[in-house]
């Protein structure tokens, strides 16, 4: 299960994802209508950006307008005779050149991330015990810029401060805006566990293609050319997992 805490409360919560993001026009045999890419689209939970900011790109590299920076609705003391006092966040910023904290990044190494962005989420995360949180971009959703995918340990690691996702900008663009509200990358709960892959016997693959066999002949319908249609059948058959927000 996904545990989440917002930075300021009126902004947004984590939403169950949707099958279709972008809709096809006319005609048939669009991606977005086979289902397990919709399936895909459907997995997990959406982060949404919070703000409009421009990411615009000059001589001296990407800057963000405006720069956001905003306060918690909640205060924050060191110790139990001190005053609250609200935390305050950055939307999005970038690496710095020369920068050793939070760690080093070299010279030649920021002219590879220079296009990076850190856009925070405004969401204290955690998960239930072994479980971890897969944060990732939109499946299929192609966009000028790219969600940089990351597993992270939010049972083991309860950190004090909102998760930011890490976007790539397009660098051949001098222009792109993130919209607020629009779908900013996924999370997905996984259970941490030793997952494995081994070949099939040969018996085994007898009876795994025997089945398939078997499958086409209930759920098919073999035409005049001896194909066999199985349009709509494998959309009856799918089982979806189910995604809600209570926030």
């Amino acid at each position: 299960m996904l545990h989440y805490f917002k930075f300021r409360q009126d902004l947004f919560a984590p939403q169950p994802a949707r099958e279709i993001y972008v809709k096809p026009g006319a005609g048939r045999g669009w991606p977005q209508e086979c289902p397990p890419l919709r399936a895909a689209c459907a997995f997990g939970f959406d982060v949404l950006a919070n703000f409009d900011v421009t990411f615009i790109r000059g001589r001296g590299g990407w800057r963000v307008e405006p720069d956001v920076v905003i306060e918690s609705d909640f205060g924050y003391a060191g110790s139990a005779e001190s005053e609250g006092k609200p935390i305050s966040q950055q939307y999005a910023w970038g690496w710095e050149k020369g920068q050793t904290l939070p760690h080093v990044i070299s010279d030649n190494v920021y002219e590879i991330i220079k296009n990076q962005f850190k856009i925070s989420t405004y969401l204290f995360l955690k998960t239930d015990a072994d479980e971890s949180l897969l944060m990732t971009g939109i499946p299929n959703l192609i966009r000028p810029w790219q969600t940089l995918t990351a597993l992270i340990d939010t049972d083991l690691y309860p950190a004090s401060y909102p998760w930011h996702t890490v976007i790539e900008l397009d660098p051949k663009l001098k222009r792109i805006h993130l919209h607020k509200g629009e779908p900013l990358c996924r999370l997905i709960p996984v259970r941490r566990e030793t997952y494995r892959a081994k070949p099939m016997s040969q018996t085994g693959f007898s009876e795994f293609f025997d089945a398939g066999q078997k499958w086409l002949k209930k759920h098919g319908t073999v035409l005049a050319d001896r194909t066999v249609d199985i349009r709509r059948a494998y959309a009856k058959v799918q089982k979806k997992a189910g995604f809600i927000s209570h926030g």
